[in-house]
């Protein structure tokens, strides 16, 4: 190792998993697949000629946003202090090299950008030749992460390792010294179930919904199924979470929030994201077909709807309400459909009420902050769709909603069919003031600024809405 020539000869870092923490060639990918998902048809002739082609035709056809990527703090800030020293600093990818002109200029450090061009892909044996013909045999020292980049460790004066395996650390070391290593944190277990969104799960309890008022409760068999078809309602759901955050890594990574989801941050991979979403909807849809072909489309109808939601529908006005409270509503449909047994209109009506209001509870929740937290007044100042001026009616339709739900629960209580299921209906009415002040404390707290993105997740949390709910329950059994 030429330890006199290490801190003034050129240091040559990669891109992808070494200066930032994800591929930007899956990045590229999924902003196609997000533009058009028919372009997945075009890689296909594209691959044919040669991946440096593929790679000039995905990345020609999206837009990265460079400044938004998770970039590795630790590499990054050596590079700072390298180039403070006054060393040469040099940027050598795989990735296009408009792509690594692109990051240059998000961090000007860089003397000399090489990349992947239309017939040449810079990577491995061919980059370590590329460098070598540039700046000579161990005249410069390198910045790789993966088995790819030995060829190039081999050629090089000192060696510097990000997150490397074990394998990797051994042959780099057989061919090279290794300066230094960086380990960032791994994903974990936490990390993955935060990634399928468990504790959106809490939502598909509404699957339950049927059991409990066709009173099947006491059938080991039809609680057995509905636990079954919760599971597999849960699994696809989580697909759908996957893909969305795959889809809206930009737009995560410019919240203050969303930001820090496992695959906004890249603790997570793209790759290994994309591949849980294929496994848990596959598996999902494997446990539908096995309760029944019904309940099976009703789940694929959930997940293409579902999609088409987070994708475009959210972000127009009044359409997103409707759809989010028919996607409340089918989750209890789907329930019914799992134990075999009809939904009454009262159960109909109510649910489409009370899921209504609480649709409408999400959107006006997020304007009432956007208020707060950035201080829009402007009328102009707009959250899908929805502008600040329309708070007011947001409110006045989802109060009015949720005080609906109420009636059609008072007028069920009042009819000749509840006399099938309770011998004793009129112990059911103080349901109904529950509910009124229940709702009514629900659209409180939203006006306050203080709900959280899901109302169902945020009652399911809250201690008041646990002991209405108890209430409930009791008032029901004692009714019975």
């Amino acid at each position: 190792m030429n330890t006199t020539a290490g801190n003034t000869i050129p240091l040559v870092t990669d891109l992808d998993g070494t200066l930032i923490e994800t591929d930007l060639l899956y990045e590229a990918f999924v902003l196609l697949l997000k533009k058009n998902p028919l372009y997945v048809f075009n890689c296909i002739p594209w691959t044919l000629k040669g991946k440096a082609y593929l790679k000039s035709k995905i990345f020609g056809n999206t837009e990265i946003a460079y400044d938004t990527l998770p970039y590795n703090t630790a590499v990054l800030d050596f590079l700072k202090q390298e180039f403070a020293n006054g060393r040469k600093i040099v940027l050598a990818t795989a990735s296009p090299v408009y792509a690594a002109e692109q990051v240059a200029k998000v961090h000007p450090l860089f003397s000399e950008i090489y990349g992947t061009t239309e017939t040449v892909n810079l990577k491995s044996a061919i980059k370590g030749d590329f460098l070598v013909r540039q700046f000579g045999e161990k005249q410069f020292d390198y910045i790789g992460d993966s088995s790819a980049d030995i060829p190039i460790f081999a050629q090089c004066n000192n060696a510097y390792l990000v997150n490397p395996s074990s394998s990797l650390q051994k042959s780099t070391a057989a061919v090279a010294a290794v300066a230094q290593t960086w380990h960032t944190k791994k994903a974990s277990l936490k990390d993955y179930i935060k990634a399928i969104r468990a504790y959106q799960w809490i939502k598909n309890l509404l699957l339950f919904v049927p059991l409990i008022t066709s009173h099947s409760y006491h059938s080991l068999k039809l609680a057995v199924l509905s636990f079954f078809g919760f599971c597999v309602f849960s699994a696809v759901a989580s697909a759908g979470y996957l893909l969305n955050d795959l889809f809206d890594l930009t737009a995560d990574r410019k919240h203050p929030r969303k930001k820090n989801r496992p695959i906004a941050s890249a603790r997570i991979p793209i790759t290994k994201g994309l591949i849980l979403a294929v496994f848990l909807l596959t598996a999902g849809l494997i446990g539908a077909a096995q309760l029944s072909w019904l309940f099976f489309t009703i789940v694929i109808g959930y997940f293409i709807t579902s999609f088409t939601y987070s994708l475009l529908l959210k972000k127009m006005e009044l359409y997103d309400v409707f759809l989010l409270a028919l996607l409340y509503s089918v989750r209890v449909f789907a329930g019914a459909v799992v134990i075999d047994v009809l939904l009454s209109f009262w159960l109909i009506a109510f649910s489409t009420f009370i899921f209504l209001s609480l649709a409408f509870v999400k959107r006006y929740s997020e304007l009432v902050q956007l208020v707060q937290a950035e201080g829009a007044t402007s009328l102009a100042e707009r959250r899908r769709g929805y502008a600040v001026q329309d708070i007011t009616l947001l409110q006045i339709m989802g109060v009015a909603s949720g005080f609906l739900a109420v009636v059609v629960f008072s007028l069920y209580i009042n009819s000749t069919e509840i006399t099938q299921l309770y011998r004793h209906p009129h112990t059911l009415w103080p349901i109904s003031f529950l509910f009124l002040f229940w709702i009514s404390r629900i659209w409180l707290i939203s006006n306050r600024g203080k709900m959280t993105d899901d109302p169902i997740v945020f009652a399911l949390k809250d201690i008041t809405s646990y002991c209405i709910f108890l209430a409930t329950g009791i008032l029901m059994l004692l009714a019975i």
